[in-house]
């Protein structure tokens, strides 16, 4: 900070100063001015007041500057090492300057390091001559570590044209055009047009040493390299490599320190070797060291005569120190052995390159040559020259090139000068332009091609060299020991020659092992002849894993091995369908399990990405014993899991418990590893499988049929667990998620715990075991000891004569669940039905009632669905002289007498109705509590019946006081039995009361007795109005029944109509639908808003088509015009007048109210569709269009509207759509495959439209509803995260907790209180103890208002609130002492007026008048007091 201060003192140190507040400080001599000045007292005079700022603060001494450049500067001030930013540019003073930098300071006793390079030096100048010590200069942050107080500096504010270019960084592949050359270095322009220049060593030139030095000398301005390496960049400089190994493996070199994993093997190059160890760098400045002990196999050995600086190594990360930046490496071959054959691909590659850039100076630049000596080709030449070890052949056509054979090759041929040969080529070396030949019968055989016999063996051969497969072993032969590397000639694959190195990175300099040649060797295929390896067939040697053959290095091999939790590199040398063979390390191998692949086994082809040869950052989470299959080799088990390779590789570091636990309902995944026709077995980690029994896999019988096919080994599934054996690390699986009700169960209730997953109104997948004779329907096999009984009504959907000839033994079903009952002695029982819509109405089908007319039967499950006249169908269950008994579900049986079996006579009652018949009667009478229906057959008695003379309607007059009782109870009226009559009338609900009735059903019951008015008779519509209201009776005797003192709207038309016909014309059948149904269906608001509408008459029901035929039925309650013989001739004109205006009005009403119907409640998708055009941003319509494919069971048609929906509402609209990202997870919980997985990715898209916190509390509100508490608490700890200042999340949280009666509450709210901010904590408190007191613990309650209470005493607010919540629990004397508190409370009299009111209306509430009186005493005590 910058302050003012006073001069007190000066002295040879410094000065002395003292601030206004009297705080004194020291200006050091060397901060007194920004240069040295020799009379410091001249300036700085006792009594001056001056500007200074505060350099820092240490054992209460205060330093401060009066430099100018310090004192005035703008920029952002460094005074700790967190605050030191890459980037960031401030101001500091150089304290010391060496050779290779200057050291600068800054505020608080911060310093940072400036390298030579960061300087904006030339090559040749002195640092000296351009600083000094104590200059003020401004700087650049470049990379700041505070963990090891380390921060590099630049004084070049603005970074090089070479850092500002994006894609040229270190780490970065570029590409470049030479501009020049020197001895040791290359210069080239980078991307050929940018203007930046590199340099390239001569040790970056390639990974072979050799050949590098061959390059250089070729290399000439102009020269393109293709892709380079940036290493680093210093300064204006970019340093870059072209070694094969670092541009090849670009992706995985290390940046920074903690992007390397402990065993891990990474390619580096030397840039140091000191006697203790050598140092290893990666990119930029990032450096191992490898200590002598760990650098090479045999500790006498001196390190420069094994490496040198530059040389291309692997190394093997043994420990990372990640605080201080610290790198500790291996070096030695048995742990850093190359695991393909990059070094040798590179070798040809470069040979290639290099004599192309010979050939430049020939006249043919191209290798035409090299074509005419295809490996194995039969090429002629001539004996040239016969030496001492071999002979040297000549050709006619290419002068400058020759053959060499050695005497291995000769196979025992005599040679003689000038003499002509045929040889086969082994061997091409592009720049000595030699080329190596064998006569061996075996190479020169494989190669002609004269007869069919020869083509048949190359059909052979075509077919055997297919098999050739890269990462197989071989058994290879010498042919010929290069420099470098070995020609071999694999016998068991037609003597295929292929290529080996002999040397690796880190044995460049080391003397190779000794071959000779016919030796038999072991080596791998690592890659098959293509234009990448010059056409060659590349091998690895096996001994090069093994490095130098030294006791110490046999030791160290059989020594070293890895930890459980150590993090490696391991190489994939097979795959197979359920684990991937692995090698790593020296001659280590191991296994990667399948579901140690992802976190979750959700992946379905999870080896798929993988190929032979790759190689993986794998963890080691356990170790077996020796694998049977590999000689010597160890078997470690592997792990890929993300959530493992995390951790920084030390031992154990993020390992799972191996813990088998495993609880009832858990979901849980994995693959299928065996199948077989009842079972299949899956494999859920690497020590416990799973069995998933063939009817749990599905309910759709095409799908049990196809088990074995469907679930292939390797496919993966999830299920929920039922059984759980520790001791076989076995578990039992079905696929739809049991029930939570079985709760724990234990080993002794195993039976139970196989069925409780099975819920009455599931759906299962059944197998017929066995056909019941006679009616006795099905018995179903629905688990592997469980079985099921289908009743013989429950077999088809549509009433069918003979439903068992649909069915078979061993038949696949698709079954729901009806009833589950238990025994006495444990055992269950089962009932199943296999209809597919078991609350659906039945057809009638073929059979007919009433002369032809079609009838929708509806199935019966209870006696109280059943009422006279209902026409209903069953199956005979027994015959007898007296008549029949009939099954109409399988709980209700029917009687039908003999008289009722038929219109006409029933001579032989068995041969006519045999059990098992289908028929259809109606039904006469029921009488629920004895449970007995009787039914008749018969269809003409309602015709043969003869009329009934006597019309009751005739006794019956305008203003009679009747009795009677209620019938019927509907939201526009009460329908009531006259007494001793048959007549039933309507009393509207406009005539019930005086007083309007808000709901019908709680003043009146069915069977209630009433006494009623009548208010008219219509004779022509048969129909009789009757009214309840008070103000009728008030000059009459008979006093209206208690319970009727309901208002409602005006009189309408009343009516009096037939009870319920059920057999009738197709158009009385729908006007008698209107009146009976209208409020139950949902589908007519006419009659359920008349309440609303005070004014408006309901719809009107007409009758006047009901035939009198069908109005006489078996009950005998009839409807005939009543008419008042007293009436006089002017009040029937009124009366008529009255009812026709009533009537047009009542008609236009149901006109309007009928378009408006079919305006709301579409039936079809057309119908959907024009409404959707109509309002498409209402999100309603949207929703109740998907909900109307869902009752068609269309799930995929559902889905495609919710995304229609989410195209076509505007964006604008993020209310509506939200509530359609709402209605698709609510779709997706409940028809998801699988359910968690759909919803998860719902959720991911919903997040990205909508408002964040909306959409988690919709899925938490969603859990919650469904009760998938994992899932809630799973999502609660995410949304917390990202709201976690939200009060409404956690309120969300604790009424979850609350309503599970969960004790967790508590810690809830502490960490709430951590998170929220301390404005919310008192509505977040309050709110808590609300829910406490409601539907918890209300001593928590308690606890959590006298938190509040206590900090804000004074808040009537929450005092009125704690009241309330007490006053409602009801506890008298917590409630009293509460208010005793409160009213002793020293508050503004307004305050302390609203308590006292309170207390005073609570005590008038218990009608206690003591307390009434001591209340307001103490009220007026308190005025008293206060006024005083």
């Amino acid at each position: 900070m910058v302050v003012k201060a006073k001069v007190i003192a000066v002295d040879s140190f410094g000065s002395i100063v003292q601030f206004a507040s009297g705080v004194k400080a020291l200006c050091p001599l060397r901060h007194m001015s920004e240069f040295e000045i020799a009379k410091p007292r001249k300036k700085f005079k006792a009594g001056v007041e001056l500007v200074f700022r505060v350099l820092g603060c240490k054992s209460k001494r205060i330093t401060v500057t009066h430099k100018k450049t310090l004192v005035k500067s703008k920029l952002e001030i460094l005074s700790s090492f967190a605050d030191a930013t890459d980037g960031l540019v401030t101001h500091g003073w150089i304290t010391k300057i060496e050779k290779h930098g200057c050291f600068v300071r800054f505020y608080n006793g911060v310093q940072g390091f400036a390298p030579r390079s960061e300087l904006g030096l030339g090559q040749a100048s002195d640092i000296h001559s351009m600083y000094h010590v104590e200059q003020v200069v401004k700087c650049r942050v470049v990379k700041c570590i505070p963990s090891s107080h380390r921060i590099s500096l630049s004084f070049n504010i603005t970074p090089t044209r070479a850092s500002e270019d994006e894609n040229v960084k270190p780490g970065s592949l570029v590409s470049g055009l030479v501009v020049r050359t020197t001895p040791e270095t290359v210069i080239v322009d980078i991307n050929a047009s940018s203007g930046m220049k590199g340099t390239i060593s001569l040790e970056h030139l390639a990974d072979n040493q050799g050949l590098a030095a061959s390059l250089i000398s070729l290399i000439k301005p102009g020269h393109h390299f293709d892709e380079l390496l940036v290493l680093d960049i210093e300064g204006n400089n970019i340093v870059l490599t072209a070694k094969y190994s670092l541009v090849n493996s670009t992706q995985q070199l290390p940046i920074d320190v903690s992007q390397l994993s402990c065993h891990s093997v990474v390619h580096g190059y030397i840039c140091n070797i000191i006697e203790t160890g050598c140092f290893v760098r990666f990119i930029g400045r990032l450096t191992g060291f490898a200590p002598k002990s760990k650098a090479i196999d045999d500790r006498r050995s001196d390190l420069s005569e094994v490496f040198y600086v530059g040389q291309s190594v692997r190394s093997n990360i043994v420990d990372v120190s990640s605080d201080v930046g610290r790198i500790t490496l291996s070096l030695k071959q048995s742990l850093c052995c190359s695991t393909d054959a990059a070094f040798i691909q590179e070798y040809f590659l470069l040979e290639e390159k290099i004599a192309k850039l010979q050939g430049l100076d020939r006249e043919g630049s191209e290798l035409r040559w090299v074509d005419a000596f295809s490996i194995c080709n039969i090429i002629e030449g001539k004996v040239h020259e016969i030496k001492d070890h071999g002979v040297v052949i000549s050709f006619e056509e290419y002068n400058d090139v020759f053959g060499f054979i050695s005497h291995h090759q000769l196979a025992g041929t005599s040679m003689k000068k000038n003499s002509a040969i045929q040889a086969a080529v082994l061997d091409v070396s592009k720049i000595d332009r030699v080329v190596d030949l064998s006569l061996k019968p075996e190479f020169i055989n494989r190669s002609k091609k004269e007869s069919s016999t020869i083509k048949a063996l190359k059909k052979k051969r075509k077919r055997e060299q297919k098999d050739l497969e890269v990462n197989q072993i071989v058994n290879a032969i010498v042919e010929i020991v290069k420099e470098n590397y070995l020609v071999l000639s694999v016998p068991d694959y037609n003597f295929t020659i292929g290529y080996a190195s002999l040397t690796d990175y880190n044995t460049q300099k080391l003397p190779h092992k000794q071959f000779t040649h016919g030796q038999s060797v072991s080596a791998t295929v690592m890659a098959l002849p293509a234009p990448a390896t010059c056409g060659k067939l590349l091998l690895l040697l096996k001994h090069l894993g093994d490095g130098v053959d030294t006791s110490s290095s046999k030791r160290a091999r059989k020594k070293s091995s890895y930890d459980v939790g150590s993090l490696i590199q391991a190489e994939i040398t097979e795959i197979k369908p359920l684990e991937l063979k692995v090698k790593f390390g020296s001659g280590f191998y191991g296994r990667i399990h399948i579901t140690e692949v992802t976190d979750d086994n959700s992946a379905e082809s999870p080896f798929s990405d993988y190929r032979i040869g790759q190689t993986l950052a794998s963890r080691i989470v356990s170790k077996g014993s020796k694998t049977k299959n590999i000689k010597g080799g160890h078997g470690c088990e592997l792990s890929i899991k993300p959530s493992l390779l995390k951790g920084s590789g030390e031992p154990d570091e993020g390992l799972p418990s191996e813990e088998f636990n495993y609880t009832y309902g858990q979901r849980v995944s994995g693959y299928v590893y065996k199948v077989d026709s009842d079972w299949a077995w899956l494999t859920i980690s690497r020590d416990v499988n799973a069995q998933l029994y063939i009817l749990d896999s599905s309910c759709e019988p095409c799908e049990l049929a196809e088990f074995q096919n469907r679930l292939r080994v390797g496919k993966a599934l999830s299920g929920h667990i039922i059984t759980v054996n520790k001791e076989k690390k076995l578990l039992r699986l079905v696929m739809q998620a049991p029930a939570d009700a079985c709760g724990e169960l234990d080993e002794k209730n195993y039976d139970r715990r196989l069925t409780c997953h099975l819920v009455e109104g599931s759906t299962v997948g059944g197998r017929i075991s066995k056909i019941l004779p006679g009616i006795g329907g099905l018995l179903v096999q629905i688990d592997q000891h469980q079985y099921g009984k289908v009743h013989f009504t429950e077999l088809t959907d549509s009433w069918v004569s003979n439903p068992l000839s649909c069915y078979q033994e061993g038949q696949f079903v698709k079954c729901k669940v009806l009833e589950i009952t238990r025994g006495v002695m444990g055992v269950v029982h089962v009932d199943l039905s296999l209809r597919s819509a078991p609350d659906a109405s039945r057809d009638l089908g073929s059979s007919e009632l009433n002369g032809g007319m079609h009838t929708s039967i509806q199935h019966v499950d209870k006696i109280t669905d059943l009422h006279p006249d209902m026409v209903v169908q069953g199956y005979v269950k027994n015959v007898s002289s007296k008549g029949c008994f009939i099954m109409l579900s399988r709980k209700i049986d029917a009687r039908i007498l003999i008289s009722k079996l038929s219109d006409n006579f029933v001579e032989n009652p068995e041969n006519e109705f045999p059990i098992g018949k289908l028929v259809v009667g109606k039904v006469l009478s029921v009488e629920p509590l004895s449970k007995r229906v009787e039914v008749t057959l018969r269809t003409s008695s309602a015709l043969k019946e003869p009329k009934s003379g006597n019309n009751p309607v005739d006794h019956i007059s305008v203003g009679d006081i009747i009795s009677g009782r209620i019938k019927r109870i509907q939201p526009y009226g009460l329908f009531i039995s006259i007494d001793h009559t048959n007549a039933v009338g309507l009393c509207h609900v406009s005539e019930l009361s005086d007083d309007h009735i808000e709901d019908l059903e709680t003043q009146f019951k069915a069977g209630e007795k009433v006494t009623a008015k009548v208010l008219t008779v219509d004779k022509e519509r048969n129909r009789i109005s009757l009214g309840l209201k008070k103000s009728y009776f008030k000059d009459e005797e008979v006093q209206a029944s208690p319970g009727q003192s309901h208002d409602s709207a005006i009189g309408i038309n009343d009516t009096i109509m037939l009870d319920e016909p059920t057999v009738t014309s197709q158009r009385n059948s729908a006007s008698m639908e209107i009146t009976n149904n209208e409020s139950d269906n949902g589908h007519q608001p006419i009659l359920a808003d008349a309440e609303s509408r005070a004014l408006v008459p309901p719809l009107e029901v007409p009758l006047d088509d009901m035939e009198t035929s069908d109005i006489e039925g078996d009950v005998g309650q009839t409807l005939v015009p009543v008419t008042n013989a007293d009436t006089t001739a002017g009040e029937k004109k009124k009366r008529g007048a009255k009812r026709k205006a009533r009537e047009e009005r009542e008609q236009e009403i149901r006109a309007a109210e009928e378009r408006q119907l079919e305006k709301d409640v579409p039936r079809n998708t057309d119908e959907f569709e024009k409404l959707i055009k109509s309002s498409p941003n209402n999100s309603y319509p949207w929703i109740k269009y998907m909900a109307f494919m869902l009752s068609l069971a269309d799930i995929e048609k559902a889905r495609s509207i919710a995304e229609l929906a989410l195209k076509r509402i505007s964006s604008q609209e993020e209310s509506e759509k939200l509530n359609i990202w709402v209605a698709y997870l609510n779709l997706e919980n409940e028809y998801g495959n699988p359910p968690e997985e759909a919803v998860k990715k719902i959720f991911v898209r919903a997040l990205q439209h909508c408002d964040s916190k909306k959409v988690h509390l919709a899925l938490l509100e969603m859990y919650e509803r469904t009760e998938q508490h994992k899932l809630a608490d799973e999502l609660f700890g995410t949304t917390v995260r990202k709201h976690c200042n939200s009060c409404k999340v956690w309120l969300r949280r604790i009424q979850s907790l609350v309503d599970r009666k969960s004790d967790g509450v508590q810690p809830v709210v502490n960490d709430a209180l951590k998170r929220l901010p301390q404005h919310k904590h008192i509505k977040f408190l309050s709110k808590t103890a609300i829910l406490e007191f409601k539907c918890g613990v209300p001593d928590r309650g308690r606890t959590l208002f006298e938190s509040i209470l206590r900090q804000h005493p004074k808040r009537t607010d929450l005092w009125s609130i704690y009241l309330d919540q007490e006053i409602k629990l009801g506890e008298a004397d917590m409630i009293r002492a509460l208010f005793e508190r409160a009213i002793s409370l020293s508050l503004p009299l307004k305050k302390m007026k609203f308590l006292f009111n309170k207390y005073l209306a609570y005590e008038k509430s218990t009608g206690d008048e003591k307390r009434i009186e001591s209340v307001k005493a103490k009220a007026i005590e308190y005025a008293e007091n206060n006024l005083a």
